[in-house]
Formats: C-alpha cells, sequence, structure tokens
C-alpha cells in the first residue's frame, strides 16, 4: 500500500480524473509518426499536479503526532487496524468523482495513513520478537517489504491502465485482509518492556 499509493498518485494526476476536468487532447488523425502509434504516452504535469504531489506528501509527515498518540493509548495492534482500515476506505474513495481539492484531500489522507501503518507496523515488529529472534523478525519484515515494493508498480501502474477500479479496489482488499489480521494478532505490545 505505502509504495502503491506514491505510485498510484502519480498515475491519477496523470490521467487527470477530477470531475469536470478537461478531456485530454485528441490525436491528430493525420499523424503518422512513430510517437503517435506508441502505447506509452507522457502527458507533462501542471503547476496544479506538483502543488498536488507536494501537498500529499507533506500528509506523512503532518499527521505523526497524532499516530504516535494512538500507537500509545489506543495500542499497537488496534492503532494498525484503525489505520489499515480507514487506508482501505480511502483507496476506495479515489474511485468517486470528486474536485481538485477533493482528490487532493484524499491524497494527502491516503499518505498520511500509509506512513503511519508503516511507522506502526515498524515499531510492533521491533517490540514483539525477543532479543534473540528479533535480527530475524526484522529481516523478514523487511524482505517482505520490498517484495511488496517490487509488486506494487504492476498494480499502480499496469494494472490501472487495465482496470482503474480494479487495481484500487486490489490496494483497498489487501489494507482490509492486513486490517482483519492486525486485530488477531495475539501479542499486544503495549507498555510491555522489551525482552
Amino acid at each position: 500500500a505505502y509504495y502503491g499509493v506514491i505510485l498510484a498518485s502519480a498515475e491519477l494526476l496523470e490521467r487527470d480524473l477530477v470531475c469536470g476536468s478537461a478531456a485530454p487532447p485528441v490525436q491528430d488523425p493525420g499523424d503518422d509518426s512513430e510517437e503517435s502509434h506508441s502505447p506509452c504516452r507522457c502527458r507533462f504535469f501542471g503547476p496544479t499536479a506538483y502543488q498536488t504531489m507536494i501537498i500529499s506528501t507533506v500528509g506523512e509527515i503532518a499527521l505523526n503526532p497524532l499516530n504516535i498518540l494512538g500507537i500509545n493509548f489506543l495500542g499497537r495492534r488496534l492503532s494498525l487496524c484503525i489505520t489499515m482500515g480507514c487506508t482501505a476506505l480511502f483507496f476506495l474513495l479515489l474511485n468517486i468523482c470528486t474536485s481538485s481539492t477533493g482528490m487532493t484531500g484524499f491524497l494527502f489522507m491516503l499518505r498520511a495513513l500509509v506512513s503511519a501503518n508503516f511507522n506502526t507496523i515498524y515499531i510492533y515488529t521491533a517490540e514483539v520478537y525477543p532479543t534473540t529472534m528479533r535480527a530475524l523478525g526484522m529481516g523478514t519484515s523487511g524482505s517482505l517489504c520490498r517484495v511488496g515494493a517490487m509488486v506494487a508498480p504492476f498494480i499502480s501502474q499496469v494494472l490501472m491502465s487495465a482496470s482503474f477500479s480494479g487495481a484500487l479496489c486490489l490496494f483497498s482488499s489487501v489494507c482490509i485482509v492486513c486490517a482483519i489480521s492486525a486485530f488477531t494478532l495475539p501479542i499486544e505490545t503495549k507498555g510491555r518492556a522489551l525482552q
């Protein structure tokens, strides 16, 4: 979800899916250049797209104090369950027709929530394993994170070009599975001394 939302943000802005936005320019039928037949078409970002990217990136930092409070008061499992569930919801909200401000708000919240998920998982993983197994647990977690980083471009760019809703629903369903898994974790490390 973390890498997917970053890549999907660029894809969303390139597609300009804001309601009421201008349609993409129509290709000149008399243009027989090699570029006109290429499946790879790039549209340059305008100032608004860059502004949206910067605002959404700030979301990764802006809600960290709230995330810290949630982790310390609600516990790691419940905090992760809530943020994963909200991440799934915001992935689904990207499917609805909205204004430019609404899209920026959705992307801001998505980036904030996936950052909170990442922070919570990192803290929980370090706390749940005893010292003798901590390196193995953190290494395995890091390896699986890299697998996610390898898969995310295919989902957020290749699948999104085939089925926009399908890609967002896939990210959302993975987050729902993670929220359920977080809720069923057997150990809560809130207030527990490291072993």
